[in-house]
């Protein structure tokens, strides 16, 4: 059995610029700041006995039993199997810490832990780009979901992230220059609000890459704030200019497309601005999932009490990027 795990995501600033019909078009290119939480994705891998009559078995919010894995119904598992499988019987199952459709990134975060679990059993030891590369080509190209590139290798990298999507299709991951009292620091002003899971993220996301032409200049402007982002927090300039930097973005980005925004979320991200914090986001495409609210430490209760119908988490930054955690002969 080989088990692999991969984090989950929040993505800060530059979110839309990491779409190659932005990046590939722009002599800049995009750039997006995120960091891997400690919530996580697990794919175990197991050699399916021959006692059982099928040769494949996915077991993830249903069990699909097939011989082959055309017949798999589950996308990503199908075009994994077909991609990256060896001749063999498996059985897959999949478990999280947080439901998906949410805006963290749960669906690269499969794609690269079953990628990283395939290559392992086929006695691989494939590195962080690749794995990325491959969920990329999977997820886009294979299964035609719409969306940018930055999830792919937030899960595979993990840690604290700049990552730069270069005109020629290249990709750099780096890693931010954050001290440990500043991580500490972010982490201790940074909650996530559960306002409902996504309706129909990619029917937003493929609205969102249709509409790059006409939002140029508006994904130009995150393209700035992303630089003006890590400037702020690899400093000790206060955390509160950081939050203006989200707070604008998300302006910016509500005018995307229609349903990026939405009431639930409207409604809790102006209490929590009333009430002292310095800004947040909603994460992903939009249209619900978690909100991300920077606020000072001390004005956390009284944030979390007003957005009470919402339930708030911490999550730790700097998560490592998809692992094998658990591996045997069997």
């Amino acid at each position: 059995m080989i088990i692999a795990r991969a984090p989950f995501r929040v993505s800060f600033l530059g979110g839309g610029t990491d779409f190659p019909a932005y990046y590939r078009e722009r002599p800049h290119g995009g750039a997006v700041l995120a960091t891997a939480i400690d919530r996580y994705c697990y794919i175990a891998l197991h050699r399916l006995s021959p006692f059982y009559p099928h040769r494949l078995r996915a077991s993830y919010s249903r069990t699909e039993l097939a011989n082959a894995p055309e017949e798999i119904r589950h996308p990503l598992i199908r075009e994994c199997l077909k991609f990256a499988a060896p001749d063999e019987r498996l059985e897959i199952t999949h478990i999280a810490d947080l439901p998906g459709g949410t805006g963290l990134g749960s669906s690269s975060s499969f794609t690269v832990a079953l990628l990283h679990a395939l290559r392992t059993f086929a006695g691989e030891t494939p590195d962080a780009d690749r794995l990325a590369r491959e969920a990329v080509e999977i997820e886009r190209a294979r299964v035609g979901d719409p969306g940018g590139h930055q999830d792919q290798y937030a899960a595979a990298h993990g840690g604290w992230l700049r990552l730069d999507f270069h005109p020629d299709g290249r990709v750099g991951a780096r890693p931010l220059a954050l001290a440990p009292a500043r991580r500490a620091e972010i982490e201790a002003a940074m909650r996530l609000f559960y306002v409902g899971a996504s309706k129909d993220a990619n029917t937003l996301l493929q609205r969102q890459a249709e509409a790059v032409q006409r939002n140029g200049a508006a994904l130009d402007e995150l393209r700035a704030l992303t630089d003006r982002g890590e400037a702020v927090l690899c400093s000790e300039a206060p955390l509160a200019e950081f939050g203006a930097l989200l707070d604008r973005a998300w302006t910016l980005k509500r005018s995307f497309a229609e349903g990026i925004g939405f009431p639930e979320a409207d409604e809790a991200y102006g209490k929590a601005r009333s009430l002292g914090a310095w800004g947040g986001k909603v994460l992903g495409a939009g249209g619900r999932g978690f909100l991300l609210i920077l606020a000072p430490p001390e004005r956390q209760p009284a944030i979390e009490a007003a957005l009470a119908p919402h339930p708030a988490i911490c999550v730790r930054g700097g998560a490592p990027g998809s692992r094998i955690v658990y591996q045997d002969d069997a």
